[in-house]
């Protein structure tokens, strides 16, 4: 039987009941729907919050994170640091309260060491310019030492609690989505190739 793409699928109806031919033909497919499609959901995931509330500030999430990659771009940062700035705050409104753990989880495999530790911990470092809040604006302070405390420190100040301005003019998503897509497709390819199916030898 094949499936609206031309694909056959397989008679099994559980793993266990999968022929060592089905877990090849799946696995195939599997990994070349996720190289084809590298960076398309967290870039419908960003897309889906075009229209949440603004919370008082003058743009909303959404806007912020174009916001933040545009002056990113307009500065002259590479290209992953473009895509982890336009995507650090993608899980704000699915986990509020600690979503610099989950975007960073979002970018682990395509992303370097270190843009993946500022996006992981940009929620507390970003607590240093609440100037006139009640948070805890020493609370990054556990981090000192660490070898990115200052490359984090650096992308609050200039790409995140500067990027609430309603006035500026920042570029579409449609701008960013070939550098997703090159950034996810780069990551995958490499994943792939230190995991060749079957990722974990069989004990």
């Amino acid at each position: 039987m094949d499936t609206i793409e031309g694909q056959r699928t397989v008679k099994a109806t559980s793993f266990r009941e999968a022929t060592a031919e089905d877990w090849e033909y799946v696995t195939k497919l599997g990994r070349e729907a996720i190289q084809k499609n590298a960076g398309r959901p967290v870039i419908d995931l960003l897309r889906s919050q075009k229209d949440v509330p603004n919370h008082g500030w003058q743009i909303n999430n959404y806007e912020h994170s174009l916001q933040c990659a545009t002056r990113a771009l307009r500065n002259g940062e590479t290209e992953e640091y473009i895509v982890c700035c336009l995507l650090h705050d993608v899980t704000q409104d699915l986990n509020p309260y600690n979503h610099d753990k989950s975007a960073a989880d979002l970018l682990r495999y395509h992303v370097s060491d270190e843009n993946h530790w500022i996006i992981a911990n940009h929620q507390v470092f970003q607590l240093s310019f609440r100037d006139h809040s009640r948070f805890d604006r020493t609370a990054c302070e556990r981090h000192r030492g660490h070898p990115h405390f200052e490359a984090a420190l650096r992308f609050c100040e200039h790409y995140d609690m500067n990027c609430f301005d309603g006035s500026y003019e920042a570029l579409p998503i449609e701008a960013f989505e070939p550098m997703v897509h090159r950034l996810y497709e780069k990551g995958v390819q490499g994943f792939h190739a230190r995991h060749p199916y079957p990722p974990i030898a069989a004990r």
